[in-house]
């Protein structure tokens, strides 16, 4: 698949993609933020707010029935953590006029839609209207106490919280609840036309389009009126590298039934590093897997856990191991855990590992060529990340990894945090 075509003004960035492989024409918009206190809680608002109702479209009901008659055109927006970035996302599918039998432009209609959503929102008083910040601030605590309810993301979230914090990828998501209800819609409209006027902008258009036409059109919709965008990029630097430094070891009581043992451990290998094929083939035979050592020896040979697995946040140089274990059994599974580590420090991995890990990651990303906003997704992480790699040139890399490759980056996993989720009446001492 070929490359994205890429055109830049006043730091609105417009990637096009122009392939038949679709029938649909995928946009997505991404405003891209630093992750900070003052702002997170309030960031994390305003995309379910803009999804209420446009000045075109002023409810929900409304702008639902414009998607409606667009052929079922449909339109999301979330926020998105990044590493260290907040990421206001909008993602738009509509079908390709060339397909259906109509006159009308419906990629031009979409994306007025579109920017009626993010540029024109409803507004009284110099803010958001009030009833919708409202009705978004209580959806915004049931999101928040979902994560809570779901002991298995609330673990993942303390752990990863405990070993960073002080940095600002501490900062969940969706902000803090007990910010919501002093924020009011005049603060969040001017925090987003903020947003609107120093963001960088990433457009996404993948489809059937010509990459100069579509280019100028999405120009043409999202050019700022009026004073011209003053673009900040100088975020502060993403603290990737950690030095080691005593072993944090936190218990959380709450009453649950089953123990959740979460495990950090800085990698100190960066989304742009040459390593990062190698720290993914690592991560692969460590947990990603069914076949991965922590697959196998903690849940399958010793019946220590109902799941564990590891993950990797290169965007922050870290890897979480996550398991299912009953209280008395935490010590035994971090035994294993810790042991499966030492022995891919030491070489221990086999070819059969290497071959299903590289081809496990290469079934991935050749998945990924199938959905278009992946694709976007994976661009993205490459700008955010410091190194755009396409799908192609991330599989020829993962065939180069070699198990010296990977008993080198083992060697620089360092643990960080041993954090355990348990219940409230067990013993004082786990």
């Amino acid at each position: 698949m070929s490359q994205f075509i890429t055109r830049e003004e006043q730091g609105l960035y417009v990637h096009v993609l122009p392939t038949k492989k679709y029938k649909m024409t995928n946009i997505v918009v991404n405003l891209i933020q630093e992750l900070k206190e003052e702002t997170a809680t309030g960031l994390a608002l305003i995309p379910y707010i803009l999804m209420r109702g446009s000045q075109h479209y002023p409810t929900t009901e409304k702008l639902q029935l414009a998607l409606d008659d667009l052929y079922g055109a449909s339109l999301h927006s979330t926020i998105v953590k990044k590493g260290e970035r907040h990421v206001l996302d909008f993602t738009m599918s509509v079908p390709n006029e060339k397909f259906l039998s109509t006159e009308v432009n419906l990629f031009q209609n979409a994306l007025d839609i579109l920017a009626g959503v993010m540029t024109a929102p409803l507004t009284e008083n110099g803010g958001f209207l009030p009833g919708y910040v409202d009705a978004e601030k209580e959806q915004q605590r049931k999101r928040m106490a979902a994560i809570l309810d779901d002991k298995t993301s609330y673990a993942r979230e303390r752990c990863l919280e405990e070993m960073t914090q002080g940095e600002p990828f501490a900062i969940p998501r969706l902000g803090r609840e007990e910010q919501l209800a002093t924020i009011t819609p005049q603060e969040l409209y001017n925090l987003y036309q903020e947003v609107l006027r120093t963001a960088p902008m990433h457009v996404y258009v993948i489809g059937d389009v010509d990459a100069e036409q579509t280019a100028e059109q999405l120009f043409r919709v999202f050019r700022s009126e009026g004073a011209a965008r003053a673009v900040r990029e100088d975020f502060q630097p993403v603290q990737v590298e950690h030095t080691p430094r005593e072993v944090k070891r936190i218990v959380d009581r709450l009453d649950v039934n089953q123990g959740k043992l979460n495990v950090g451990y800085w990698s100190n290998v960066s989304y742009a590093s040459d390593d990062y094929a190698a720290l993914s083939v690592f991560n692969g035979i460590f947990g990603a897997f069914p076949h991965s050592k922590l697959f196998i020896n903690v849940r399958e040979k010793n019946s220590l856990a109902y799941y564990a697995s590891s993950r990797n946040d290169s965007l922050k140089g870290l890897i979480y191991v996550q398991a299912g274990v009953e209280f008395e059994n935490f010590e035994k599974a971090l035994a294993i855990i810790e042991e499966q580590l030492e022995e891919m420090k030491r070489g221990n991995i086999t070819e059969q590992e290497m071959e299903f890990t590289i081809n496990g990651y290469v079934n991935s990303y050749k998945t990924s060529l199938d959905q278009p906003t992946t694709l976007a997704d994976i661009h993205l992480n490459g700008l955010i990340g410091g190194k755009v790699r396409s799908t192609e040139e991330m599989i020829e890399l993962l065939h180069k990894v070699t198990v010296e490759d990977v008993v080198r980056v083992a060697q620089a996993v360092k643990l960080d945090t041993v954090y355990m989720l348990r219940d409230k009446e067990g013993d004082s001492h786990a």
